[in-house]
C-alpha cells in the first residue's frame, strides 16, 4: 500500500511498513549510519541516523523504525544534527588515538563520519589504559581499543557465518566485544574468514600481515620470490587504482609485481583446471548410489575450519583432495628447483589473495607435516596495493606485459572459482569435454550464475545423474544441508564458500563490499572467461615430468580441531 509522508518540507511516496531509511536512501536523502548492515535485520545500536518525527519528543533512529502516513520528518535539523554529533563524540571519547597509523587509515568510517559531521577534536576525554590485543590468531588480528561496539561484527559472525566467535562481554561501561572465555580467536569457533574485517567501521580488526616478511624477502638476493595469484585479485586490485575489472590490469599486476621483485609471476587457475579434472574424474567414475551424503568442496580453507571444528562428522564427505593454491605450491618448487638449481628453502611461494582463511596455511605447526605444499606468506588484496605503493610503482605508467605459461597449457577456466558456482561450471565444463553426450541443466550456465546465495544444476551422462549445488554463506550451508537431510533429496556435490558471492568478496578485499562493486567484479571474472576460454576447457592437464606429482601428493586429510584447549 502506497502511503505520502512529509520529509524536510517535500512530499513523497512510499511504500506501508519500509524503514525510515530505506524510504530516505531511495528518494536520495542521506543519513549518516554506522551500525546499519544491508540485508540484515536491524539493530538501533549507534543512533547516528536519527532523525526527527513531528509529534515525537524523542528522536528516532531512521533504521529501525517504520514510516506511517502521518509522518512528517526533518533530516537535518539543528536539533538531529547537534544529537549526531553528540552520539559520535561520545563514540570517540571510548576510541584510542592513532589514525595516522591505523590499518584501515582513509577508509575507516568513523573518520568519514568525524568529517561528514565537522567533529575535529575530542570532546570528552580519553580512553583509560590500553586494552589487550589478541593475537592468538594466525589469520586475524583484534584491537579492543579501537571497538566502538557498533555490533556489525558480532551480526556477522552470528547471522551469515553461524560460528558466533564473537559477542558481547560484561556489562553497562565495562562492555565490550570479545570471545567465549575471553581466551582469544584461535581458542573460539572462529573460521578466519575475514567478514568481519569487511564490516567493522574502525581498524579493531585486521588480517595479519605479512608485509614486513614479503619486504625483507625481496631484498634478499639468495631467494627466488615466486608470487601465486588468486584470480579474485586479478579482478578487484584495478578499484585502488580506478581501474575497471578485467583481463587489461591483470597484465599490468604482472608487470608491477615484476618491478617490485618476484622473479616469477603465476596464477592458480591451471591448478584450479588440474583439481577440477581429478574431481570430475572421480565424480564421473564412482557409483552414484553409494554415497548417501553429498561431498563438499574443500577449496574454501574457512569452510574446511568450520567443519573440522563444529562439524567433524562431515568430514568424510570432503573432497579428499588438495586445494589448487597447495598443489601449485608443491609445482611451482620443484620446477623453479629443477630450472635454477636451486634448493627447496631458496623458493619462496607468496600467496596473493583475497582470503583471509588462507593465512592459516603459513601456521608453523602446519609446516611440519607438509612443507612442500604449503605458501610460505599470504597477502591480501588490500596489502598488496599496499606493497605497490610501498615500493613506489606507479600503476598508471606501466604497460601490460605478457605472463609466461610454464606449463604449456593456457588453462583460463580455473578463473571462474572466484564466484559463488563457478567451480561448479568449470567442472561442467570439463565433465562435457570428456563425455560429449553429457547434459547440463539448460544451454546456458546461467542457473549458476548472478547474486544468489544458493544455486543448482545437474548433469546427465551415461544413464547418470549429477545434483550440484553453489552455496554462499556458512548459514546457506546449514540451513540447505539440513533442507536436504529432512526431504532425504539425493545431491552429490555441495561447493560451499564461506564468503557471500565467493571470493570476488573475501575477508581480504577492499573494505567497500557495496553490491556494485561486487557485480562489477563478477562482471569482470565474465568477461574475462569469455574472451579466453568460453566453453573450450582442455580435457587433461599434463603434469610436465620434471614435475612429480602422484595421485598421492594430490590427497588431502582432513581431521577434526578442537576449539577450546
Amino acid at each position: 500500500m502506497m502511503i505520502e509522508i512529509e520529509v524536510n518540507g517535500r512530499k513523497i511516496k512510499t511504500q506501508k511498513g519500509e524503514l525510515i531509511l530505506d524510504t530516505l536512501k531511495a528518494n536520495g536523502i542521506h543519513v549518516p549510519t554506522l551500525c546499519n548492515l544491508e540485508g540484515f535485520k536491524p539493530s538501533g545500536a549507534c543512533r547516528i541516523c536519527v532523525v526527527e518525527v513531528e509529534g515525537r519528543s524523542d528522536l528516532v533512529p531512521s533504521c529501525s523504525y517504520y514510516v506511517e502516513e502521518w509522518m512528517k520528518i526533518r533530516t537535518h535539523s539543528a536539533r538531529v544534527i547537534k544529537a549526531r554529533k553528540t552520539i559520535l563524540e561520545l563514540l570517540l571519547s571510548n576510541h584510542e588515538d592513532g589514525c595516522l597509523s591505523c590499518d584501515r587509515g582513509r577508509w575507516c568510517k568513523l573518520h568519514e563520519l568525524s568529517f561528514e559531521l565537522n567533529v575535529t577534536e575530542r570532546k570528552y576525554g580519553r580512553p583509560a589504559g590500553r586494552k589487550k590485543i589478541d593475537n592468538t590468531s594466525t589469520a586475524i588480528i583484534r584491537d579492543p581499543a579501537k571497538c566502538i561496539l557498533c555490533s556489525r561484527c558480532v551480526r556477522v559472525c552470528e547471522e551469515m557465518q553461524y560460528v558466533a566467535a564473537l559477542d558481547f562481554l560484561k556489562r553497562g561501561s565495562r562492555t565490550e566485544v570479545g570471545t567465549v572465555l575471553d581466551k582469544g580467536l584461535n581458542y573460539s569457533s572462529c573460521i578466519s574468514c575475514g567478514q568481519c574485517i569487511q564490516v567493522c567501521p574502525t581498524g579493531a580488526l585486521r588480517e595479519r600481515s605479512h608485509l614486513d616478511q614479503v619486504g625483507a624477502l625481496l631484498q634478499d638476493k639468495s631467494k627466488i620470490p615466486v608470487a601465486l595469484i588468486d584470480p579474485a585479485v586479478f579482478a578487484t586490485l584495478g578499484e585502488f587504482f580506478g581501474y575497471k575489472a578485467g583481463p587489461e590490469f591483470s597484465s599490468i599486476i604482472v608487470n608491477a609485481l615484476k618491478r617490485i621483485g618476484f622473479q616469477r609471476v603465476y596464477g592458480t587457475g591451471w591448478g584450479m583446471e588440474f583439481q577440477a579434472g581429478k574431481l570430475a574424474g572421480m565424480l564421473t567414475g564412482q557409483n552414484q548410489e553409494e554415497n548417501s551424503s553429498p561431498l563438499i568442496l574443500s577449496e574454501c580453507p574457512a569452510v574446511v575450519k568450520y567443519i573440522s571444528q563444529s562439524r567433524p562428522g562431515l568430514l568424510p564427505s570432503l573432497v579428499p583432495l588438495k586445494p589448487a593454491r597447495q598443489l601449485m605450491s608443491q609445482l611451482l618448487r620443484e620446477m623453479t628447483c629443477f630450472q635454477t638449481g636451486k634448493q627447496a628453502p631458496d623458493v619462496v611461494i607468496v600467496y596473493l589473495t583475497s582470503c583471509i582463511a588462507a593465512k592459516n596455511d603459513t601456521s608453523a605447526a602446519l609446516r611440519i607435516k607438509e612443507p612442500g605444499f604449503l605458501t610460505d606468506f599470504s597477502l591480501t588484496t588490500r596489502e598488496i596495493y599496499r606493497l605497490i605503493r610501498l615500493y613506489g610503482i606507479d600503476v598508471e605508467s606501466l604497460t601490460p606485459e605478457f605472463q609466461e605459461d610454464y606449463f604449456g597449457v593456457g588453462a583460463k577456466s580455473g578463473h571462474l572459482s572466484a564466484v559463488s558456482g563457478g567451480y561448479i561450471e568449470m567442472l561442467t565444463r570439463i565433465i562435457q569435454s570428456r563425455i560429449p553426450e553429457a547434459i547440463t541443466c539448460g544451454d546456458k550456465p546461467g542457473k549458476l550464475r548472478g547474486i544468489r546465495d544458493v544455486r543448482e544444476t545437474t548433469c546427465e551422462f551415461n544413464g547418470k545423474k549429477l545434483v550440484m549445488t553453489s552455496l554462499s554463506s556458512i548459514t546457506q550451508f546449514e540451513n540447505y544441508y539440513k533442507d536436504i537431510k529432512a526431504k532425504n533429496r539425493k545431491i552429490d556435490l555441495l561447493e560451499v564458500m564461506a564468503c557471500q558471492h565467493g571470493c570476488i568478496n573475501g575477508g581480504g578485499q577492499p573494505c567497500r563490499g557495496a553490491e556494485r562493486n561486487l557485480r562489477n567484479r563478477m562482471k569482470g571474472i565474465l568477461e574475462w572467461d569469455e574472451r579466453y576460454s568460453g566453453i573450450q576447457t582442455r580435457d587433461h592437464l599434463e603434469v610436465s615430468p620434471l614435475m612429480n606429482l602422484n595421485e598421492e601428493d594430490c590427497l588431502a586429510v582432513f581431521s577434526p580441531r578442537q576449539i577450546i584447549k
